[in-house]
């Protein structure tokens, strides 16, 4: 398990909602909630998501900085959020391949490329459920793409 805090400044949007801002650099998204409760819900799903996708890249969780003055007129509250690997809905490489349809090999290439988004566990390579199943709705055709040949004038 990791510890993962981010502060988060809330700004009420003037439509009923509550708009959560990161204190994450180089990030500019974040996300919004129907209330302050809400929001850091919603704050705190956000944050386990980066979390866990920094685990994923990594292995570590990212360190934030803590004592934020707000910036947007908002409040600034703190969330935190407990993340492991095991949180991640994953299989093998070896059922990936199976899942895809292609090699143990091709499997390993994709991870190595980043089209899919794999781990190690002690020596076994973990695959995510997610990125296998965008790789199966990204529908690619068999082969290698034609090349483009110049026309001859």
């Amino acid at each position: 398990m990791a510890l993962c805090i981010c502060e988060f400044e809330l700004v009420p949007d003037g439509d009923g909602n509550v708009l959560c801002w990161p204190f994450w650099p180089g990030r500019s998204d974040g996300t919004f909630g129907t209330d302050d409760n809400d929001a850091i819900v919603m704050s705190a799903d956000w944050l386990r998501e980066m979390a866990l996708d920094g685990l994923m890249k990594d292995g570590r969780t990212p360190n934030l900085p803590l004592g934020n003055v707000p910036v947007r007129g908002g409040r600034v509250v703190a969330v935190a959020v407990d993340v492991s690997l095991s949180d991640i809905p994953a299989v093998t490489a070896k059922e990936a391949a199976g899942l895809l349809g292609v090699s143990d090999a091709r499997v390993s290439q994709l991870c190595r490329n980043g089209h899919l988004d794999s781990w190690k566990v002690g020596r076994t390579r973990m695959v995510s459920i997610d990125s296998v199943q965008a790789r199966l709705a990204d529908e690619r055709k068999a082969g290698r793409p034609r090349k483009l040949s110049a026309s001859v004038s």
